[in-house]
């Protein structure tokens, strides 16, 4: 959720991909799940413009991918397309890592994140 990534150690962790060795360590997919609300007031990370955060994203080091929508039928499926893609990204890294050098490789990669702003994904809503 967006306002927990607000949160101190969880705003340092999105550095942690930075030690990751992509020719042997394993990957993690985040997901930021924008639905605006912590538990005081709105969110930064919901209230910036799409392109800006995809560039703060992009910064951290990471290739954002987006989902949006409300409908469960269509969004399922959107969901499992950009997971597939997500998961050939990372496979991707760590092959290039595995065959030409993790230091040839890091300072290049940018790994997969999913930015959602699917509305109704969660408790009863699913």
């Amino acid at each position: 959720m967006d306002g927990e990534a607000e949160t101190g150690p969880l705003a340092a962790s999105w550095h942690s991909n930075k030690f990751l060795n992509p020719a042997t360590d394993g990957a993690v997919l985040p997901i930021l799940h924008l639905n605006g609300y912590k538990i005081a007031n709105p969110t930064v990370l919901a209230r910036i413009p799409h392109a800006e955060l995809e560039e703060l994203m992009r910064g951290y080091g990471y290739e954002p991918f987006t989902l949006e929508g409300h409908d469960p039928e269509t969004m399922h499926q959107q969901m499992a397309v950009v997971l597939d893609t997500m998961l050939d990204r990372n496979r991707a890294i760590q092959k290039a890592a595995r065959e030409e050098g993790p230091e040839r490789v890091r300072p290049a990669a940018r790994w997969p994140m999913l930015i959602s702003r699917a509305k109704g994904w969660t408790g009863e809503d699913c």
